[in-house]
């Protein structure tokens, strides 16, 4: 009878499955990027697999089989190039930003790759895994399924781009599924707006195909040494693609199998104990608190100072206390309704009770923990996807939206008073959330069931659609379209040739007669 309670215990307590190695190479100085990752790093770990993590923010648990490597000296690089102040400044210069972007995506993975912890794990002989976990939007970081030899899923925090979709035989078309970097998300493109999306198509393909990949095919013989596939062919080879969306925020599409959406809510957490101060603060504003964050790429200190000076007028006038992310401890003219803060715990005050509103970037992230705990959105979008995902917040009755560049006192305290005041708004959030919070299971859970699906089977390149091995002109039916247009070519020539002939004969023949 011992010998089958010790046995029942052991099989209760074993890790589900053959547990495996695992590398997660999660590279973007991005705090909201990382926290859609790594609850998936961590279950696994907890579900008995070994895994090596580079990240830009470990977590700070000590957690069983988890080995992170930490990377976060890359936000350094991001503060070097002061993204957050060109954003603001250019946002609506898509050349610069994209050249940014590039050349901080370049510093970013050299900088890594120079990394003691990183250089040994590439170098070492004996070292292996079963499978690579990678954030897909940096692609050098793929050579590790090369050398590693092992499956490879791709990971976003957001939709993933034109070329993400394409590797996995998702249907790819600018005018049905615009780009997510595009400030249009509906069916109903007018000319101009299916012409821009067309040409910005086209456009990241010439950033990808001719700038970065040349540029980090460099890169991968520099590290990694030759022999290696182009970046172009790893893109490709990749077995399973994970992208943060949902079916409210984003264009609804059909997808391949090999495409796992692991949104929305992968990233909520319980709540925790906010700090005793900003406690205390939300637990006295009986009147109500307005939250206002730009995230963390956008940062509020670099914002114009004209738009300041509109936010902290319009601020001024409210009857509610305001809670700001403010990237520094000093603030002029600051309104006495208004508490400033360098970090926030997001997630654990968009919870508290007298939160009335979120003014928000429209980052992905922030707009998901805000529908989940019932918020309304006030959207100031600044740059990438939060044009669109401010786009689908007001075209679904969530919120409304501002251009900052446009703001007037008079524009954004009506907003402010309309979201508070009118309860459609709130009454629309809740029900959309209960809808998305309506799935068979949880985004983390099918996240986990997926990885380890590609672990079972050693990848999932049956998975993909056929699409993946059609050329761009068979896919649009371009040959076919040559085709008939020279078919029809030559019946309008035998035509009009039959006709001037038949012309000449009667031309002929009356001048006999």
């Amino acid at each position: 009878m011992k010998l089958l309670v010790a046995c029942s215990l052991l099989l209760l307590t074993a890790p589900l499955g053959d547990a495996a190695r695992i590398l997660g190479v999660f590279p973007s100085p991005s705090y909201s990027h990382q926290i859609v990752f790594l609850p998936i790093i961590k279950e696994l770990a907890k579900r008995g697999h070994e895994v090596v993590v580079i990240t830009t923010d470990p977590m700070k648990e000590d957690i069983k089989n988890l080995k992170q490597i930490d990377i976060s000296f890359t936000y350094e690089l991001s503060n070097k190039h002061n993204f957050s102040k060109i954003i603001n400044e250019n946002n609506k210069n898509p050349f610069k930003l994209m050249n940014t972007f590039m050349n901080i995506i370049s510093d970013t993975t050299s900088t890594i790759f120079e990394y003691s912890e990183v250089k040994k794990l590439i170098s070492n002989e004996n070292e292996h895994f079963d499978l690579l976990m990678v954030e897909y939007l940096i692609p050098t970081f793929l050579a590790f399924k090369h050398r590693f030899n092992c499956p490879m899923i791709g990971l976003t925090s957001l939709d993933s781009p034109y070329h993400g979709h394409a590797a996995v035989g998702n249907p790819v078309h600018a005018v049905l599924y615009p780009d997510m970097n595009l400030p249009f998300q509906t069916l109903k493109l007018n000319f101009f707006e299916r012409l821009i999306s067309f040409t910005y198509v086209q456009f990241l393909k010439y950033c990808i195909y001719l700038k970065i990949v040349p540029a980090e095919d460099t890169t991968i013989e520099k590290y990694f040494g030759n022999n290696y596939p182009s970046i172009t062919k790893l893109l490709d080879s990749i077995d399973m693609l994970f992208i943060n969306v949902n079916y409210i925020l984003h264009t609804v599409r059909p997808l391949t199998p090999a495409t796992v959406t692991i949104g929305p809510f992968i990233q909520i957490k319980p709540p925790k104990e906010l700090p005793k101060d900003l406690k205390l603060f939300l637990d006295e504003a009986k009147e109500g608190v307005i939250y206002f964050s730009l995230g963390t790429n956008v940062k509020s200190k670099d914002i114009p100072e004209e738009t300041r000076t509109v936010i902290m007028k319009t601020f001024a006038k409210l009857p509610y206390k305001i809670l700001w992310k403010f990237e520094s401890e000093d603030l002029k003219e600051k309104p006495d309704n208004v508490k400033i803060i360098k970090w926030i715990p997001q997630q654990d005050v968009l919870c508290h009770k007298n939160i009335k509103l979120f003014i928000s970037q429209c980052g992905l992230q922030s707009l998901e923990e805000s529908l989940y705990n019932y918020v309304p959105v006030l959207g100031l979008p600044f740059f990438g996807d939060q044009s669109s995902n401010a786009f689908k917040l007001e075209s679904n009755g969530l919120g409304l939206s501002l251009d900052y560049k446009e703001l007037t006192v008079d524009k954004f305290t009506f907003s402010i008073n309309e979201l508070i005041n009118n309860p459609k708004y709130k009454n629309r959030v809740k029900e959309i959330s209960n809808l998305l919070k309506d799935e068979p299971m949880s985004s983390l859970e099918k996240a986990v069931w997926w990885t380890e699906y590609v672990l079972r089977n050693k990848g999932a390149q049956h998975l993909k659609g056929p699409a993946v091995d059609i050329p761009t002109y068979q896919y649009y039916y371009l040959d076919i379209i040559a085709f008939f247009a020279f078919i029809l070519c030559i019946l309008i020539s035998v035509i009009y040739l039959s006709v001037k002939k038949c012309l000449k004969c009667t031309t002929r023949k009356i001048k006999r007669d």
